[in-house]
């Protein structure tokens, strides 16, 4: 627990208000000018140099608008996170090649998750994307056992598709409210959305209608209006975190965990988290 010791000291005892720690990496982070950045630098250093707690000269930045930290670029002035390019490659080249693949050992399939969970580490809502990765290797017992690839599995190989950039978020949740934002669903009516003087209303088709057999649940309903409010007005919502008001408990759970055991509703929240 040193690493939580010196965090605190240089908060609560130097004044370095901006810093965290994963593990045995520190990250300060200050704002414009520059020297402002450097006397916390400094702080550190003499910290560390104090207590004699060792320093990687290779892995210690100067203060700058774009670093690396635990192998993920950060460019504070585009407000950007992104894998650094042979990251990138590498994923995009591995990817490549298993498009190709009907079938794999376990332990193949275990390694592409991590190295697809790495990614998601610039993608905040990564897990809703490697949900059914994860769920094949469910119940294969040795490393070497083989999986069978399905259709599923190749709808979460986007990666070649994405350039490997996230955006920072605002720090603050923006209530529906806020941007006058509503979506409702009755489940033998309809559905609707309003937002800010624009809206939509549709009635349910007969394929949408509650019906067991076709995954179709009051829960599905619920999310399907939020669905459509995400793709006619998502692109105004950009670095914003949104709070949708549902009164289905289920699909708030959903949304906060970015998960669920039906398909159905997977179809409808990989899309809305996207």
């Amino acid at each position: 627990m040193l690493s939580d010791a010196l965090e605190w000291i240089l908060i609560h005892k130097l004044g370095v208000s901006n810093v965290l720690h994963i593990l045995d990496d520190f990250f300060i982070a200050e704002p414009a000018p520059r020297p402002a950045c450097l006397t916390s630098l400094c702080k550190l250093l003499c910290l560390f140099t104090e207590l004699d707690v060792p320093i990687a000269p290779g892995k210690t930045y100067a203060p700058n608008q774009v670093l690396e930290f635990l192998g993920i670029s950060l460019d504070s002035v585009r407000m950007i996170a992104y894998l650094p390019p042979d990251k990138l490659g590498q994923a995009r080249s591995l990817l490549e090649n298993w498009q190709k693949r009907s079938s794999c050992k376990l332990k193949e399939l275990q390694s592409l998750i991590g190295v697809l969970q790495f990614a998601c580490r610039v993608i905040a809502p990564g897990r809703t994307f490697l949900r059914h990765m994860i769920a094949l290797t469910c119940g294969v017992k040795q490393p070497y056992h083989f999986v069978r690839l399905n259709s599923r599995f190749y709808k979460e190989l986007f990666l070649k598709h994405w350039n490997g950039i996230g955006l920072f978020l605002e720090s603050e949740q923006t209530p529906s409210p806020t941007v006058q934002l509503y979506t409702d669903a009755a489940g033998s009516i309809g559905f609707g959305g309003y937002l800010a003087g624009q809206w939509y209303q549709g009635l349910w088709l007969p394929e949408q209608n509650i019906n067991q057999k076709t995954g179709i649940s009051i829960a599905w309903q619920e999310l399907y209006p939020i669905y459509l409010a995400c793709c006619l007005w998502g692109s105004q919502w950009t670095s914003k975190r949104i709070v949708f008001f549902c009164d289905n408990e289920s699909i708030v759970q959903v949304l906060n965990q970015k998960t669920s055991k039906s398909q159905k509703i997977m179809d409808l929240l990989r899309p809305i988290v996207l």
